[in-house]
């Protein structure tokens, strides 16, 4: 079973995930800001949900910090902004993909379903 972390200041959007996740089959991880992030790193999940606009660590640093180390992590980030210049930015500093909320649950599944394909964790 994989493992998914969900980063996100917004409880709401935290548990929506964290649900429709765990009803998919993955063993989800959650955390409500960037230091929570990396200090959960260290149990591995093969993917992250990682929210861009978060108080404590702007989710580009923390993005920067995990791909730092843990290099492997699959990161997809989510913005509630309507700028795709922010989401650009993520994909150029190594994240897989952006998604824009509100978040199309289906869509998010399915890049996750995707990636652990190609990285053979299916």
């Amino acid at each position: 079973m994989a493992k998914i972390m969900v980063v996100d200041d917004d409880n709401n959007i935290r548990e929506l995930l964290r649900k429709f996740l765990s009803r998919k089959g993955y063993e989800v991880i959650t955390a409500s800001d960037g230091e929570e992030a990396l200090e959960k790193i260290a149990e591995c999940p093969e993917i992250i949900l990682l929210d861009i606009m978060m108080p404590k660590i702007h989710g580009l640093k923390v993005l920067n910090r995990i791909k730092k180390q843990s290099p492997k992590t699959e990161i997809i980030m989510m913005t509630g902004l309507a700028l795709n210049v922010i989401g650009l930015e993520s994909l150029k500093r190594g994240a897989f993909e952006f998604v824009t909320k509100p978040l199309d649950l289906e869509h998010v599944d399915f890049l996750i379903s995707y990636r652990l394909a190609q990285m053979g964790a299916l």
